[in-house]
């Protein structure tokens, strides 16, 4: 490879970075439209090199700005971190980083309030069984939904959604 050619590599590699963040996976498809294998990951290592292209704290912003922002649950950030191409084990690294800073029962229960005060406190079993998958697309975890709607709803309520009546 040419070192012009690096250089209009790297060049495209800033300006897609300069719009937002990238994971190596995501960088490495994208600049592959542009050159072959051997020059993207060599243009790749130089990024890393740079401290323009670092995984795990990628993976560490992405899990706390949506976990603290948007309100996602882990299961959905695993999900999307796993959709942007980052290894396995730096998934568990930077959610285990983050849950050791933000406690996600607490969001869970932040959004659940946010959920209440828009649409009201859910009265049918119908209504609380989209509440219930709202809550699980949104990426938390099963028991802690049960735990939280247990509390927040009339125990009439919750009876009748276990029960199916």
């Amino acid at each position: 490879m040419e070192e012009d050619s690096l250089k209009l590599l790297l060049r495209r590699a800033g300006a897609l970075l300069a719009r937002r963040a990238h994971s190596r996976g995501e960088m490495r498809d994208k600049l592959l439209r542009w050159a072959q294998a051997d020059d993207v990951d060599r243009a790749i290592a130089r990024l890393e090199a740079l401290g323009l292209l670092n995984d795990l704290d990628y993976a560490y912003n992405f899990a706390t700005h949506r976990i603290r922002v948007d309100q996602w649950g882990p299961v959905r950030v695993r999900s999307a971190l796993h959709r942007r191409k980052i290894a396995p084990d730096l998934i568990e690294s930077a959610l285990e980083r983050v849950h050791s800073e933000i406690e996600v029962r607490s969001v869970a229960e932040a959004y659940l309030e946010k959920y209440l005060r828009t649409r009201g406190l859910p009265c049918s079993r119908r209504d609380i069984h989209k509440l219930f998958f709202n809550m699980r697309r949104r990426g938390f975890g099963d028991d802690m939904i049960r735990s939280l709607l247990r509390r927040k709803l009339p125990p009439a309520s919750w009876q009748r959604f276990e029960t199916g009546e």
